[in-house]
């Protein structure tokens, strides 16, 4: 496997107009770049070459296992399937990680404990801390994952209130400075009736004509670059001339025959 290193990720970052004091939420697939020297904190360090004290790093650290009745604890609750930069963004020292306890984030940097502190009863409504990264005008950056790894689009499937998905509320406890506490948060769900197999093709393709998607090889993989805030108008664009738009596998209408 072709190895990576600090000073190539870092050149591939400014070419995808990475600057200082930006603020990124990271979806990553890493061992679709080739064994980064150094291990996952390479990109980190290349990361902060880049985005210096001003710049701000959030991670996915979803874990759905509170929806099945366990206890949800910011500190320790492992992320499942995020991949391994998340669990090393998760673990870092100077990390804090948000409330909600599916779909949580970990963050890094200037806007770390303004995002942190914010509990909402879903993760992505208004004054969520998903919300807050568009009104900081975050950028979304995807290290060897492909678009249908963003999460974002949560975002825009909430607010078209999508017909393939539901409000699902869950109980359970949830440690908060120390003490355990009941508490409630619901996520807008799928509907395992339909199983819609999602994709994100179509949204990277108006990015695209409009000339807002960056992207740049490495090795087996790609290294992406988009404003969330044009990413949700490309998603929400589609999703309001088809609510279904970002379906593969839409139910088939029954003849009335």
């Amino acid at each position: 496997m072709n190895k990576v290193i600090k000073t190539q990720v870092a050149e591939i970052l400014q070419t995808l107009k990475i600057r200082s004091g930006d603020g990124l939420l990271i979806h990553s697939a890493l061992q679709f770049l080739g064994l980064p020297e150094g291990g996952p904190s390479m990109y980190f360090d290349a990361l902060q070459s880049i985005l210096g004290p001003q710049g701000t790093i959030a991670v996915p650290t979803f874990n759905f296992a509170f929806a099945k009745g366990e206890d949800y604890d910011p500190l320790t609750t492992p992320s499942v399937g995020m991949g391994v930069f998340s669990e090393y963004v998760r673990l870092h020292p100077d990390s804090l990680r948000t409330i909600h306890p599916m779909q949580s984030l970990s963050v890094i940097g200037k806007h770390a404990e303004d995002l942190a502190e914010r509990d909402t009863p879903s993760a992505f409504e208004d004054g969520s801390a998903f919300d807050r990264m568009l009104g900081l005008d975050f950028k979304l950056l995807l290290l060897g994952a492909d678009i249908e790894a963003s999460a974002i689009a949560h975002y825009s499937e909430q607010r078209a209130q999508v017909p393939y998905r539901y409000w699902k509320e869950f109980k359970g406890r949830v440690r908060l400075n120390e003490k355990w506490e009941s508490r409630t948060y619901r996520m807008f769900a799928r509907d395992l009736d339909i199983d819609p197999d999602l994709t994100g093709e179509h949204v990277q393709t108006v990015l695209e004509s409009k000339g807002l998607w960056l992207q740049q090889p490495l090795n087996y993989g790609f290294i992406s670059v988009c404003r969330i805030s044009d990413f949700i108008a490309a998603t929400d664009e589609i999703l309001a001339h088809d609510p279904w738009g970002l379906v593969t596998n839409r139910p088939v209408a029954k003849s009335s025959g």
